[in-house]
């Protein structure tokens, strides 16, 4: 039995994530997807990992400009498919960040792989959070137990 109303209205925090999608992407870069399921996902795979208290920022791109901040920001020039920016500091959320995604290179894996575009999207989305959460993919047993998790994000929403 709540020992005051304040414990029955205490209300349940949820992730913030905001979707952009900058000028000069094609029209439905994420092809079916819309802003809205896009930022739905990310809440979903961000609370799976317990993660209530967020803010994050998903920032939808061209070829060029993730090109241009991969080299600016990581000193690499060439069109990546996602970058994470882990924005935490002293005094901020535990969890907050910003995924940086190129839907034209998601495009691009999706054809080379034989996956929808749709799915291939929200991989660059569970992987970024991943990064976000600790995990790395330098050395392959890393990189096949962060495909392993991409995978069991992706399957709560695409069987």
């Amino acid at each position: 039995m709540p020992k005051n109303r304040t414990d029955i209205t205490a209300k349940r925090t949820a992730p913030k994530v905001t979707v952009f999608f900058s000028p000069g992407l094609r029209e439905d870069p994420c092809g079916a997807l819309s802003a809205g399921i896009i930022q739905r996902a990310a809440m979903l795979f961000l609370l799976q990992h317990g993660i209530n208290s967020a803010e994050l920022s998903l920032v939808f791109v061209t070829g060029r400009a993730i090109r241009a901040i991969n080299k600016r920001q990581l000193g690499h020039d060439f069109v990546t498919d996602v970058i994470t920016f882990d924005l935490r500091s002293e005094g901020s959320l535990p969890f907050e960040g910003e995924l940086v995604i190129c839907p034209a290179e998601a495009l691009r894996n999706a054809r080379a792989f034989g996956d929808p575009l749709e799915r291939e999207v929200l991989r660059y989305v569970a992987h970024g959070i991943l990064h976000l959460l600790g995990y790395d993919d330098a050395t392959v047993q890393q990189r096949a137990a962060m495909r392993k998790e991409e995978n069991k994000l992706l399957a709560l929403i695409w069987p």
